[in-house]
């Protein structure tokens, strides 16, 4: 975890996003203490359409911040029991893997992100034109990938980790634009 900080620090960019303390904006929605299921993501102008697409327990709360959350995020992470279904969704890029690694060592949560399974249900494998080149930063972290998220490959599939390797990503936009707004 401290790694994926540094990181974020060293490189806040625009794409590895910290936001201060004092401008933090989490978006949430629905009653976290209660829900059965949270979804968790970093496209807060997407959480409608996620939420059409996700098929999971109800009631649903959801949250939303760009960037590397804050330690204080995490208690509307927590639902109301071990039982609560918490979902990642976000882009196919590093900053989001590493988003999702740094979650996933405060509490279970499941990627149900981009990958190959996500393009595939929402017939936007095949299109070409939702490829998007990484940015300077993103191509410098591909190497700390494996060390800092050992299971990447596997949470994105072959197809999308070949992307990477390609230094081009997939942001949920993208792969959702098949469903409508």
């Amino acid at each position: 975890m401290d790694a994926i900080e540094a990181w974020f620090t060293l490189h806040d960019d625009g794409e590895f996003a910290l936001c201060p303390p004092d401008l933090h904006t989490l978006t949430q929605d629905g009653d976290h203490r209660h829900a059965r299921t949270i979804i968790y993501t970093t496209k807060r102008h997407c959480l409608p359409r996620i939420k059409r697409i996700v098929e999971c327990p109800q009631p649903v709360a959801t949250m939303a911040i760009y960037g590397l959350p804050v330690t204080a995020d995490l208690n509307s992470l927590t639902g109301s029991s071990k039982q609560c279904v918490r979902l990642f969704i976000g882009d196919a890029d590093p900053p989001d893997l590493l988003v999702f690694t740094w979650l996933r060592e405060q509490v279970p949560i499941t990627w149900s992100a981009v990958n190959d399974d996500f393009l595939g249900r929402h017939r936007s494998r095949d299109n070409r034109n939702i490829r998007i080149p990484l940015s300077r930063s993103e191509a410098a972290a591909l190497p700390h990938l494996a060390s800092w998220c050992p299971d990447y490959r596997h949470l994105l599939g072959e197809y999308c980790s070949s992307l990477l390797d390609s230094h081009f990503k997939v942001e949920v936009e993208g792969a959702l634009c098949n469903v409508p707004n």
